[in-house]
């Protein structure tokens, strides 16, 4: 579609009817009210960015294991990236961005039905500046900001697409190990002692994200971990 508010909005509300299939994609030239985490905005040019969700059914996921999904989604944006700016320093960030050069090239939000304890209906939302220029003063990069290169859209829909079915597939087949190997290999982070704020500013290194998602980091506290509200990264 030419333009909607947001494409995970949309996909929830198509969940709504009895007939939605898995696989169904929702995607747009321009997203104007995207959400992010803690409540944030995502901001998106006119047709020159990848925004779109996709409707899945992963029935065999229990919700206490629901941030294996934020692996598969992270995973797959890394691979597709890696694909079209191949060399450059690409990174998965704890718990839902990607960063390019150490700046959030995109954002995943993944929104989740539950049946009893398993998820019934998984709405998975992706944001990937790939030609915007115009990003204003932040953290926030483009694909064409660190290349020079414009992209097309349709083609970087295809790799993503790709990635998506290589890692969904690796999860759905039992995988696990493999997913959370290749996660912390590229994860933002781990096994550095860098500053941190949660109740207090501290230096921390991650070791091990558990499979509820919380981040476990080696303090001088000793051995904590937390939710993704519970601390911010800073440098």
């Amino acid at each position: 579609m030419p333009s909607c508010h947001s494409t995970n909005d949309i996909a929830l509300q198509i969940l709504k009817k009895p007939d939605t299939h898995e696989g169904l994609v929702v995607i747009t030239d321009h997203q104007t009210a995207g959400r992010g985490q803690r409540g944030n905005d995502w901001k998106s040019g006119l047709g020159t960015n990848l925004t779109l969700s996709i409707v899945l059914k992963p029935s065999f996921l229990q919700a206490s294991d629901q941030f294996y999904f934020n692996m598969v989604a992270s995973l797959a944006v890394l691979r597709m990236l890696n694909k079209c700016a191949e060399g450059e320093d690409i990174k998965v960030k704890w718990p839902n961005d990607v960063l390019l050069k150490e700046k959030k090239v995109a954002g995943i939000l993944i929104e989740n039905t539950l049946q009893r304890s398993a998820i019934q209906w998984s709405v998975m939302g992706i944001g990937v500046n790939v030609n915007q220029q115009d990003l204003g003063i932040g953290k926030a990069t483009s694909l064409f900001t660190v290349t020079n290169v414009v992209y097309e859209l349709p083609v970087l829909f295809e790799l993503l697409i790709e990635s998506l079915e290589y890692y969904y597939l690796k999860l759905k087949f039992g995988k696990r190990d493999e997913l959370k190997s290749e996660y912390l290999q590229h994860l933002f982070g781990f096994h550095e002692f860098r500053k941190y704020r949660g109740e207090h500013l501290f230096d921390g290194k991650i070791i091990d994200v558990a499979e509820s998602g919380r981040l476990v980091m080696e303090t001088n506290r000793g051995i904590q971990s937390f939710d993704f509200k519970e601390v911010e990264f800073l440098y």
